[in-house]
């Protein structure tokens, strides 16, 4: 599945494969809807969670 991308210094926007994604966004390139608008992803820690380390 393609996913459009874009970056704040270049006009056009791309289309990665989903896989690839992670590797764009360290990139600075950031997920757009079909409006064209960036969307904002939600991580485990602006939800509010908390991963547990160490202990099983």
């Amino acid at each position: 599945m393609a996913v459009r991308m874009r970056h704040d210094g270049i006009e056009q926007e791309i289309e990665v494969l989903e896989i690839s994604v992670q590797h764009y966004k360290r990139s600075g390139w950031k997920v757009v809807g079909d409006d064209g608008q960036p969307i904002e992803e939600k991580t485990a820690a602006a939800k509010g969670r908390r991963r547990e380390t160490g202990e099983n």
